[in-house]
């Protein structure tokens, strides 16, 4: 039982996108016993992990991380990593990170909330 009052987004925005979404249902609550004012900054990070004989990456590792800060007083930083292969149908490696970064940041969405209810 809280409510988002104001939200700020700095980083990725994809990322932000998906929060900003799934946090909707948190404004406008009038029966919340807390209220809050939260920033969110996130960051996404790709790298090659491997490479083949010719140099040409064979494995990535992609990253999310998203800091939220709580009433500018509480401060927690949420992190999700994957590593995946990579494909020759650059559409289809496309499809496929734009799903992962909906799957990480989704279930960082999930440990947020977690952390809103418990530990303000």
């Amino acid at each position: 039982s809280f409510e988002i009052v104001e939200t700020e987004y700095v980083g990725e925005k994809k990322v932000n996108k998906i929060l900003s979404n799934k946090l909707k249902i948190y404004k406008k609550n009038p029966e919340a016993i807390k209220k809050f004012n939260i920033f969110i900054n996130s960051k996404s990070t790709k790298a090659t992990i491997t490479k083949d004989k010719k140099g040409n990456p064979t494995q990535f590792s992609m990253g999310i991380s998203i800091t939220l800060k709580i009433n500018n007083e509480i401060e927690k930083t949420f992190l999700e990593n994957s590593t995946y292969d990579n494909s020759k149908d650059k559409f289809d490696l496309g499809k496929y990170e734009d799903n992962l970064i909906q799957n990480m940041t989704e279930k960082i969405f999930s440990e947020m909330i977690l952390f809103l209810q418990t530990n303000s």
